[in-house]
């Protein structure tokens, strides 16, 4: 029995006094998760052409291009997503004609060296192309050489869903 109390008198000292040696204690704490992401992505296709025979003249006498947008490329995919853009308009350095746009709906602006379009849209999964009348206007009002870019800018439709 004295040696089971001179053990009991040892824990009981070594847990008063010892544990405060040990004041530090650490943890580790993993977790495994497993997380799945799925995700749906598509590019846009949208694309322009500029069609310019050099005889197209406007009811109002104005000489025009044609930039015709489409939602497909040449193997026919048609874009997945629902689609909006706009072309911006404007001379290369060193030229200075102006140019104003209509399109099929009727839209147009005035006379401009930098002009933008309103925004067009296009719905997914249908093949549809739209031609907008680009008019130019020199400020001699002769027949002469322009050089202009024509941006089409686009983006997804994110007013319209998919």
């Amino acid at each position: 029995m004295k040696k089971r109390n001179v053990l009991l008198i040892l824990a009981v000292f070594f847990v008063l006094f010892g544990s405060s040696a040990f004041n530090q204690t650490y943890s580790r704490y993993i977790k495994n998760v497993s997380v799945n992401v799925s995700t749906t992505s598509s590019d846009i296709i949208c694309d322009a052409t500029i069609d310019n025979p050099g005889t197209y003249i406007s009811d109002d006498g104005w000489a025009y291009f044609k930039v015709i947008v489409k939602n497909y490329d040449t193997n026919n995919n048609i874009t997945k997503l629902p689609v909006q853009y706009y072309l911006n308009v404007y001379n290369q350095e060193g030229y200075s004609a102006t140019y104003r746009y209509l399109d099929e709906l009727g839209y147009t602006n005035e006379f401009g060296s930098n002009i933008v379009t309103k925004n067009y849209h296009f719905e997914p999964n249908t093949q549809d192309s739209h031609v907008i009348n680009i008019e130019v206007k020199t400020s001699s009002l002769t027949s002469e050489n322009v050089n202009f870019i024509v941006d089409l800018i686009c983006s997804q439709d994110k007013s319209r869903g998919e």
